[in-house]
């Protein structure tokens, strides 16, 4: 079963799509609508042609399996649910996983089906229904997202995307580090492989308990020293630090680093204006530090 809609080639020169994307990211620098930025990413989908399409498949299928996993919360909350098909509105799943996603089944068979039919799952991530009945559906998240992961490196991946990808990784174990480390939970993080932190100093820290040392780590990756550990500053620090990266990558490479930083700043937009929408009546200072820039 495929994961992401498939569209026939426009043929669209790579140049076409460069001049507008700079025509359209200068036109939303006012837009104020976060609807807008959660559509941009499609709207890009259907301009690409073959070739590009091929190469920025693994951020749209990494995009796309937030949407999978959050309709498989709403399922096992409420069932079907109208929260799911707005959220498929501005989909760019396949037809196949939109139905499936709003099937009345239960969700042990839902992972079943995904379990057979998607190759990324089918190949990397057997036992999906055991890990739900054992750790619910954080244990199928995690395995799905390093299935995903394992996917994504050991496929014919452009280095540019691999390299956004290495530091998500990392940027992920970090966030699961600290998780662990502020709760004290009892169960074993999985820390997803294929980052540049070893695995083994991530382990290390969890084991000492020691949160001097994963400050340390994190002004290493991000050159910001968190003074508050809470998840949301930490995530913001690694963010940021990815957004930097991700327009240095631009100049290196025009193609590719183009389309990836606007794909990359709608995200962002689209998390800024969440946190404007939701913080309404929290001081302007403590919002500051909460956006991405």
């Amino acid at each position: 079963m495929e994961f992401l809609l498939e569209i026939e080639d426009r043929g669209y020169p790579t140049e076409y799509l460069l001049a507008r994307i700079r025509g359209r990211r200068s036109a939303l620098m006012g837009e104020s609508v976060r609807m807008r930025f959660l559509r941009e990413p499609a709207w890009i989908y259907h301009q690409m042609n073959n070739r590009l399409r091929n190469i920025f498949r693994p951020y749209f299928i990494y995009s796309e399996l937030n949407t999978v996993l959050v309709c498989l919360r709403y399922r096992t909350a409420k069932g079907s649910s109208p929260e799911t098909a707005h959220l498929l509105e501005s989909s760019l799943l396949s037809d196949k996983m939109r139905d499936l996603m709003q099937h009345d089944a239960d969700l042990t068979a839902v992972l079943k089906i995904l379990e057979k039919r998607v190759s990324f799952i089918r190949y990397n991530a057997a036992g999906l229904e055991r890990s739900f009945l054992e750790e619910g559906l954080k244990g199928v998240e995690q395995k799905i997202t390093a299935a995903l992961f394992e996917y994504i490196l050991n496929m014919d991946t452009d280095p540019l995307l691999k390299r956004f990808f290495v530091y998500i990784i990392d940027a992920r174990n970090i966030i699961t580090l600290h998780k662990h480390l502020r709760w004290d939970t009892t169960s074993l993080p999985l820390f997803i492989e294929g980052g540049q932190i070893k695995k083994a100093l991530l382990a290390g820290i969890l084991r000492s308990y020691d949160t001097e040392a994963l400050a340390d780590l994190i002004c290493r990756q991000t050159g910001i020293r968190v003074a508050e550990q809470d998840a949301a500053r930490i995530d913001n620090a690694l963010q940021r630090r990815l957004t930097g990266k991700i327009k240095k990558w631009e100049r290196e490479n025009p193609e590719t680093g183009l389309v990836l930083n606007y794909l990359w700043w709608c995200a962002t937009e689209a998390k800024n204006l969440s946190i404007l929408h939701h913080g309404r009546g929290i001081g302007k200072d403590i919002l500051k530090e909460e956006l991405v820039h």
